[in-house]
């Protein structure tokens, strides 16, 4: 049974309003929440990772110290209204790019017994790719939801989407994410 798990959909990345926002990423909007509307229908475990920064941006990146996004109990923080998390979902905070970066992320994972992940979200050469490379080293089977998937440019995009495939990162189109079931493998072709 997968898991679905997506990154930093927050009104500072996806709005046009957001402090850092990401051009491509509103348009995924849909897809991931059609991927969330599948998977809470098929019981599967969701797993959103949300950025969360104090005002000083004392716990953020050295580049943005001056400029914190994702500010804790701001407009720039929240969930997108359509993907927010549902009870009983899992939150994962993070201050760095990767979702496993001083977070709780092997924990939640291990209770869950560390499950295939379809991973979606913002942005692909940050976030994603971060993530990515560290449940990579964890030897975690891996989709990465193509329209669910966003950068500045389409030509980044694709240029990640192509890197992450060279190392074992499945791509998957929505369409065949929303056919697979409670017991079907990302794996599987």
């Amino acid at each position: 049974m997968p898991a679905l798990m997506i990154i930093d959909m927050q009104q500072d990345f996806v709005s046009p309003d957001g402090a850092a926002c990401v051009a491509q990423a509103l348009p995924t909007v849909p897809a991931i929440a059609a991927a969330l509307a599948h998977a809470r229908a098929q019981g599967w475990p969701v797993i959103h990772v949300l950025r969360e920064h104090d005002p000083e941006g004392r716990n953020t990146e050295p580049f943005r110290k001056n400029r914190p996004v994702c500010v804790s109990g701001s407009w720039g923080a929240e969930v997108v209204p359509e993907l927010t998390p549902a009870e009983g979902e899992l939150i994962v905070s993070k201050t760095r790019f990767s979702a496993f970066y001083q977070t709780a992320m092997d924990e939640v994972l291990n209770s869950l017994n560390w499950p295939e992940l379809i991973i979606c979200g913002t942005q692909l050469p940050n976030c994603l790719r971060g993530t990515i490379h560290d449940a990579v080293n964890r030897d975690l089977s891996l989709a990465l939801l193509v329209e669910g998937c966003s950068a500045q440019t389409e030509a980044v995009a694709d240029a990640n989407f192509e890197d992450m495939a060279n190392f074992g990162v499945r791509l998957l189109p929505l369409a065949e994410c929303l056919t697979m079931t409670h017991s079907d493998s990302i794996t599987r072709t």
